[in-house]
């Protein structure tokens, strides 16, 4: 190959990197509200609000239970998951059964647990609540299957949540989430397959 051969093959192979990047530039703007670069910039802009927000709150609480319980979810907001978890553990142990915060504790804790890469003990924490927050403890097991990608078990037991919710009225205010959920199942069921040619 000659020296003017190895000119010309290099400048071709210049031209094209610059080309190949400014096609990139320009995608990437044109496409900008709805490409993975922009989504990965609002996941961290969203993530940096939520500490920034946590830790506002844990400032701001003068409950020392909810003040762990903030700090618990400030430490799974970061990534440190051991550190929520435990922290969820121990609140949830240390709040009175059949309050409030410790309905969330527990719904926190099995969240962390799946973030965790622990399905079977994000389950087990949802089954756990069933006797004394059967609504709830349903509602998190259907989400659960859905997030498994077991359509039919979130079905079932959604729909076990919305019967059970009309004699005594279990859901409370997530009553409206569980049958939009449930209708979305039922519509995604219903569309029929495209037939095949």
């Amino acid at each position: 190959m000659t020296e003017r051969t190895r000119r010309r093959l290099a400048a071709l192979l210049l031209m094209w990197s610059g080309f190949s990047v400014a096609a990139a530039v320009v995608v990437t703007y044109m496409t900008w509200p709805a490409n993975a670069v922009a989504n990965y910039f609002q996941d961290r802009r969203n993530q940096q609000a939520n500490v920034r927000a946590l830790q506002w709150r844990i400032g701001a609480e003068t409950d020392p239970l909810e003040r762990r319980f903030y700090q618990a979810w400030l430490a799974e907001e970061k990534g440190d998951l051991k550190r929520a978890i435990r922290g969820f553990k121990s609140l949830r142990d240390d709040a009175r059964p059949g309050s409030p915060l410790h309905l969330k504790t527990s719904l926190r804790l099995g969240l962390a647990y799946g973030l965790n890469r622990q399905p079977d003990r994000e389950l087990h924490t949802y089954v756990a609540l069933m006797e004394r927050y059967p609504g709830p403890s349903r509602l998190s097991q259907a989400t659960f299957y859905l997030r498994q990608g077991d359509r039919n078990q979130a079905r079932r037991v959604l729909d076990e949540a919305l019967a059970q919710d009309e004699r005594d009225g279990s859901l409370g205010s997530q009553r409206g989430f569980a049958r939009y959920l449930r209708a979305g199942l039922e519509s995604k069921q219903a569309t029929p397959a495209s037939p095949s040619k």
